[in-house]
C-alpha cells in the first residue's frame, strides 16, 4: 500500500483510500513498522502451499515502477 493512502485528509479525518486490514506474508514485502502501525487489523499468513518451479518469483521484466515501490525493490531485478 502507497504511504500516501494512510495519511489523513486535509479536515483529519481518516483516508478513504486506506486500507484498514493489513496483510503480511512470509515474503514480508513492502512491510514497514509504519505500514503495521496504520492497521485496525492485522492478518499474518502463517503457510503457503508448494508451487513447482518459479510459481512463486516474479520476473525482473515485470518490475516496474509502482510495484518496485511498493516492495522495497528495485526496478528491473527479480523477486
Amino acid at each position: 500500500e502507497q504511504p500516501s493512502r494512510m495519511e489523513p485528509l486535509a479536515d483529519g479525518s481518516r483516508n478513504p483510500k486506506r486500507s484498514a486490514i493489513k496483510q503480511v506474508a512470509s515474503g514480508r514485502f513492502g512491510v514497514s513498522s509504519y505500514y503495521l502501525t496504520n492497521a485496525d487489523e492485522l492478518q499474518i499468513k502463517m503457510a503457503q502451499g508448494a508451487k513447482p518451479g518459479e510459481g512463486g518469483e516474479l520476473p525482473g521484466h515485470k518490475v516496474i515502477g509502482d510495484i518496485a515501490v511498493t516492495r522495497n525493490s528495485t526496478a528491473g531485478v527479480g523477486l
